[in-house]
């Protein structure tokens, strides 16, 4: 457990009476007369609120926070301190045995002297920062010793002129980062940068740096971070300021994952490195700058909620002119269901009641709103569904040659079809879609069937997958996919289509923004033609004021409204309406 999460664990009272016995509480402060424990009133600490464990020392001058006051009191290294704390609230280290250690081997000492060679002052670094960093000279070879637990366990050597690489002078040696030597042991936060150059710079412009010991990149370059995990648990802030290139950002990115993003910074300097910015006489007050300005890498879904005040804005008052999503044609839904971008709906029914139907007209009445459309009908083919369309924009059951041009150029630039029968891959059927999204602009999908997408009935892990992809993609993205699947058998007698009844795992209706049941009722349609052969016309004009089919808005995540609307059916033109009236023209001209 590194410091700041034990930090976050002190109570401040209860550890000024651990360490203070003859203190003494006055408002919502500690009181006391030094950090030997001796009573008085010089030294104050914050109690409560966001200063708690704040604590200054008005005799002396000193002041910190609450592991400062635990470590100077009890006159410890933060690290002691540190291992005291723990063992003060009960808690231990995390160490995991491996199955078999690794042995390293301890270098042979290089026989080095005093750095004579003028190569790293050229270079703006100065004497100071060499002797910090027990910087050696072997011949014309700068020698960089890599300290682990206060011993040397690594050397590396290069060569003093531009170009040299660092080499380290042994093999199997273990892995830790440079520069230790020069890190005040008080230190609450530090620098990893990517070069023991790089290091020395940054300890001159006032910021003590340690420096990655196999450059930028992932994976076995950043191995180092299982040796020193735990010699990194008492900073509250790491900054990372490695190279500002390709390599550099990614392995800034692996060791903020790995040591907590949340008290990892990125430091963005003005030229390519520490040392390159010291060669080009780079202020100290610009270098400070930079490590204010550091940010930290949330991720990006972690999004404060000021962010969202224009597009919270937008759904309350939408500007002239935009839509939150489209609508249905029908009257008596007017205003109770939006079908919004970043969504998925379900339209589910029993076989034969007429889903992909309705769904048909719905989606006529959305380009007539401006929708662009493409329709993956993997049960019939392009021709069987703008058959079905064209009687629905139309309103009429056989359009002329001339007026189905009409149409068919109506359609083109709104609609386009999926030209595929069958099983089709998620994948490909996704490729085809991201397509005509870039491309066209289209922002409605349709997929009707999902039983069509080569899922087995009863292979429930890969419904489940497929729905979560299905879903992911139209979150992600300013579009909106519908998507046809049939009804359970039990819901296929008398019910209405609920939440419950789409066929399949559980997960589908779960992940759906909207679930559109759509009932047909064979047993009105039945008696209607009964009556109509009786000559009942008494019965037949009171059984044709009822609707014949029900359309349930089941669930509406992103809306007010759920519940049932009937709608009547024209066999003549495949058309659905609120009245059993329906005259609307979606283009402008007549029909024959």
């Amino acid at each position: 457990m590194e410091i700041t999460e034990l930090k976050s664990r002190l109570d401040t009272l209860m550890v000024c009476r651990h360490l203070f016995p003859a203190g003494r509480v006055s408002g919502n402060e500690f009181e006391l007369g030094s950090l030997g424990g001796d009573s008085g009133k010089s030294l104050k600490v914050h109690l409560s609120g966001d200063k708690a464990g704040v604590w200054s020392d008005f005799a002396t001058g000193e002041g910190g926070d609450i592991i400062d006051l635990w470590r100077l009191s009890q006159g410890q290294s933060l690290q002691e301190a540190l291992d005291d704390i723990r063992a003060y609230l009960g808690v231990q280290k995390v160490e995991f045995t491996k199955p078999k250690q690794h042995h390293y081997d301890i270098p042979p000492k290089p026989q080095a002297t005093r750095v004579k060679t003028p190569y790293l002052m050229d270079r703006g670094v100065s004497e100071k920062a060499v002797a910090a960093y027990k910087i050696g000279q072997v011949g014309n070879d700068l020698i960089f010793p890599f300290f682990w637990k206060g011993e040397p366990v690594l050397y590396k050597a290069r060569e003093a002129v531009d170009g040299g690489k660092t080499i380290p002078t042994a093999k199997n040696c273990r892995p830790v980062l440079f520069g230790w030597q020069a890190i005040p042991d008080d230190a609450r936060a530090i620098v990893i940068c990517e070069g023991e150059i790089d290091a020395l710079s940054l300890w001159d412009y006032g910021f003590p740096a340690l420096s990655v010991p196999f450059g930028g990149g992932t994976g076995n370059k950043q191995q180092w971070i299982e040796h020193e995990f735990h010699n990194l648990d008492r900073f509250e802030i790491i900054y990372l300021c490695l190279d500002n290139d390709e390599v550099g950002h990614a392995a800034a990115d692996e060791i903020a994952d790995r040591l907590g993003r949340y008290r990892c910074k990125f430091v963005t300097l003005p030229y390519k490195d520490a040392n390159e910015c010291a060669q080009n006489s780079v202020l100290p007050a610009d270098i400070t700058e930079c490590f204010i300005n550091a940010r930290h890498s949330d991720p990006e879904e972690l999004v404060s909620a000021g962010e969202f005040f224009d597009a919270v804005e937008a759904v309350f008052r939408p500007a002239e002119g935009e839509r939150l999503g489209y609508t249905v044609p029908w009257t008596e839904l007017d205003g109770k269901i939006v079908f919004r971008p970043h969504e998925l709906t379900l339209w589910t029914g029993a076989s034969g009641a007429g889903k992909s139907q309705v769904l048909s007209h719905a989606l006529v009445g959305m380009m007539h709103e401006g929708a662009k459309v493409c329709l993956a009908s993997l049960e019939m083919t392009p021709t069987q569904s703008l058959k079905r369309m064209v009687k629905q924009l139309g309103g009429v059951d056989v359009p002329t040659q001339e007026f189905l041009k009409d149409c068919i150029n109506w359609l083109d630039g709104k609609l386009w079809l999926y030209n595929f029968v069958g099983r089709a891959s998620i994948d490909t059927l996704l490729d085809g879609f991201e397509y005509a999204r870039k491309r066209y602009g289209v922002d409605t999908f349709v997929i009707d069937s999902f039983m069509r997408l080569g899922i087995g009935v009863d292979d429930y892990r890969a419904q489940d997958d497929a729905i979560f992809r299905l879903t992911d993609w139209a979150v992600a993205r300013p579009v909106h996919l519908h998507l046809v699947a049939h009804a359970r058998k039990s819901s296929e007698a008398a019910q209405v289509p609920e939440t419950e009844s789409v066929k399949g795992t559980s997960e589908i209706g779960a992940n759906a923004f909207n679930i559109v049941g759509i009932y047909r009722n064979r047993g009105l349609e039945d008696d209607l033609a009964q009556a109509q052969l009786d000559g009942d016309t008494e019965k037949v004009a009171t059984l044709s004021d009822l609707p014949g089919v029900k359309i349930n808005i089941a669930k509406q995540r992103n809306g007010d409204f759920e519940g049932k609307r009937g709608l009547f059916f024209d066999a003549r033109t495949y058309r659905y309406s609120s009245s059993g009236i329906d005259t609307k023209k979606y283009i402008p001209l007549e029909g024959p």
